[in-house]
């Protein structure tokens, strides 16, 4: 039998993937990002690029598979339950590649660059994000040990 997860992180999975499970339908039904969303790139003249409709939709299925399966995980204590949502996952990340290797290509023929703001802001949420999961587990882990 697995443990629970702890309340927090329980919340965070559920929070998470709905969030995803939203992003990837507007992705499938749209092919485009919303425009409030930066795409991270940016063409020749500076201004806002976004990948191929055919890009967004494969990564609107990853997107959607990924998020069905993160409150799997979060929610479920039962091993089957818990290899369903490792399999959504897999499946999910082998989506990812024809995506990423028609992003690559993209990438390079409409000489689409980076945003350096992008890049620093996505790195500050993974830190932030990492530091808050790194207090929330070890909180867990005192409070089991006592």
């Amino acid at each position: 039998m697995l443990r629970p997860l702890p309340f927090p992180i329980m919340v965070e999975f559920v929070v998470l993937g709905v969030a995803l499970v939203v992003l990837g339908l507007y992705l499938l039904i749209r092919g485009t990002l919303p425009q409030w969303l930066p795409s991270g790139y940016v063409d020749q003249a500076g201004k806002r690029a976004e990948l191929s409709r055919p890009v967004n939709r494969i990564l609107g299925v990853t997107s959607v598979l990924a998020g069905g399966a993160t409150p799997l995980l979060a929610l479920s204590q039962r091993p089957v339950i818990v290899v369903l949502a490792f399999v959504l996952i897999a499946i999910g990340l082998i989506c990812a590649i024809p995506a990423a290797v028609l992003a690559g290509r993209e990438q390079s023929e409409r000489s689409l660059r980076r945003k350096r703001s992008t890049q620093v802001w996505s790195t500050l949420v993974f830190i932030i994000v990492m530091a808050l999961n790194g207090l929330v587990i070890v909180d867990a882990l005192r409070k089991g040990q006592g």
